[in-house]
């Protein structure tokens, strides 16, 4: 019985986030990408190494802009961060949020910093349709170590 009740209670919460969403214009926000092992969280040629197993959290001042949860790269380095704006504007969270790898750079390469954090603005790319809700994508530009 605790489960058909949580069940509802979870169908009706996703319900109400997607007609939430539906007001604001960008919809739910996606960023995706792959995690190197470098300095720069970047492609440095085809031999460069992924990122698995690392924290990967989209952080914005103030906090509460935008509803996200930390996602963890895959075997091959892959990130997918979805986030829900609520009244946020695209220019907002633009200027306001980061991509944030909050695993140490060490722990994929030894010789590699353990202190600072690989942090990076985002861009806009492309917001679609998709039924009657939209998807807002972003990219990072350019991960610097601070």
């Amino acid at each position: 019985m605790a489960l058909k009740v949580m069940l509802i209670l979870v169908s009706v919460a996703i319900m109400a986030t997607s007609f939430a969403q539906a007001q604001n214009p960008l919809g739910i926000i996606h960023v995706n990408g792959t995690l190197y092992c470098n300095i720069n969280g970047g492609a440095n040629g085809p031999a460069t190494p992924v990122f698995p197993n690392a924290s990967v959290q989209l952080q914005c001042q103030p906090a509460d802009l935008v509803f996200t949860l930390n996602v963890t790269t895959n075997a091959a380095g892959r990130y997918d961060v979805i986030a829900f704006p609520g009244n946020a504007t695209l220019n907002a969270i633009l200027s306001s949020c980061n991509l944030v790898v909050n695993t140490s750079l060490s722990n994929c390469n030894a010789n590699l910093p353990s202190v600072g954090r690989l942090t990076s603005p985002l861009q806009f790319v492309k917001t679609i349709p998709i039924g009657f809700l939209r998807a807002t994508y972003l990219i990072v530009t350019g991960f610097q170590l601070v």
